[in-house]
């Protein structure tokens, strides 16, 4: 789910050798730097003859459902480990004892169920957990030691409010949050989160949006959700759910990700959100559903700056352009964009517009619907 960082380019030149051995390669420089990528060539186990001057391990991909001491413990210089989509159903964190320099470690969409704690004395800056089997959050209170973690990926069917205190004084770039088989309880449950700077939440793809969690966070500046799946009467679900995410002054930039919503419950999304603090909202794979009606929207005072809305699926065949055009037309804010989306037409604003960028890329009309348009005043770019 989540991309590598790019490494840092450096000035010193380097003579690589690349040896392809049943699938394996094995890149080596004059600094005896090695990655060894034996990524989907169907491992059950982790090979036993590595180089040991591995600093790069990519085992992603395979079949391997154990990891022993045995297996890591002679790459005493390794600093990145994949094991992602493997079938690993238990790990004891003691394996890494001896791996002092390991910065990367991907354990993403195996079968994990649990974890048995130990002391780590490594400098993990990315340890990722997520898409895997957990019940509860797999946090061991030796996390806490991890002064350098940047990114921490979760999983979880269930969640309890103190569940991450162990990392609460740890300031973190990014969680990654997955919630794809989170279990509905009787009682509403409750998360703390006190030091990210952005939040990544991942709900089940093909099921309606459900959860509700009381989720706090503190010094948030992104907030991204992935999944979510609305109609007219879960819509109020997702509002409330936002409430404990979105009222924090530092809250900048909200995401979400492949939503599917009635046109009804998205323009209640955006009336929810426009006195919030946002200033940078943004909608990638949007599909509208069951019909498109009007709907009343007061724009209030706002401070979002720019709505991003790329590659919209309109299944609503029947409508009324106006009902769907106005919406965005009137909309106070100074830059739009809406690509990617196969709209026929767009309105010019009936009032004075603060309009000041407009991206229709990827569109089936031309700029010529705004030639005698002059309320677009201040307009400066028009793509």
């Amino acid at each position: 789910m989540i991309k590598d960082k790019e490494s840092p380019i450096r000035s010193c030149h380097f003579v690589y050798i690349v040896a392809l051995v049943f699938g394996t390669i094995i890149q080596f420089s004059d600094e005896s730097e090695f990655v060894v990528d034996m990524s989907k060539t169907s491992l059950i186990h982790v090979p036993k003859d590595l180089p040991p001057k591995t600093k790069v391990l990519d085992l992603s991909q395979n079949n391997i459902s154990e990891l022993h001491l045995s297996d890591i413990s002679f790459l005493s210089g390794l600093r990145v480990l994949r094991l992602s989509h493997n079938r690993i159903q238990g790990l004891d964190i003691s394996i890494f004892k001896f791996n002092h320099d390991l910065e990367y470690l991907d354990l993403s969409h195996n079968q994990l169920q649990k974890i048995s704690c130990h002391p780590i004395t490594t400098t993990l800056k990315h340890l990722d957990l997520s898409f895997n089997d957990f019940d509860a959050l797999p946090i061991c209170k030796e996390f806490g030691n991890l002064t350098q973690l940047n990114f921490l990926g979760l999983s979880a069917t269930k969640l309890q409010q103190l569940d991450l205190l162990p990392i609460a004084h740890l300031h973190l770039s990014c969680i990654l949050l997955d919630l794809e088989d989170y279990m509905k309880e009787n009682k509403k449950e409750s998360l703390q989160i006190l030091n990210t700077k952005k939040l990544h939440l991942v709900f089940h793809p093909n099921s309606f949006f459900s959860v509700q969690v009381n989720i706090s966070a503190n010094s948030l500046g992104c907030l991204q959700l992935t999944n979510i799946k609305l109609n007219d009467y879960n819509c109020q679900v997702l509002l409330k759910f936002l409430s404990g995410l979105t009222g924090g002054p530092t809250l900048l930039n909200f995401t979400l990700n492949h939503m599917e919503t009635t046109w009804k419950c998205l323009v209640k999304v955006f009336q929810f959100l426009w006195p919030k603090p946002i200033e940078y909202l943004n909608i990638y794979n949007l599909t509208i559903v069951e019909s498109i009606d009007e709907e009343v929207f007061t724009y209030y005072k706002t401070t979002l700056k720019a709505l991003k809305i790329e590659h919209i699926t309109n299944k609503v065949f029947i409508f009324s352009q106006t009902a769907l055009y106005t919406v965005f037309s009137e909309m106070n804010i100074l830059m739009l964009t809406i690509s990617d989306t196969r709209f026929i037409h767009m309105l010019c604003p009936q009032e004075p517009s603060t309009f000041k960028f407009l991206n229709f890329t990827q569109n089936s009309f031309t700029d010529s619907v705004f030639q005698n348009c002059d309320t677009l005043a201040r307009l400066e770019t028009l793509i």
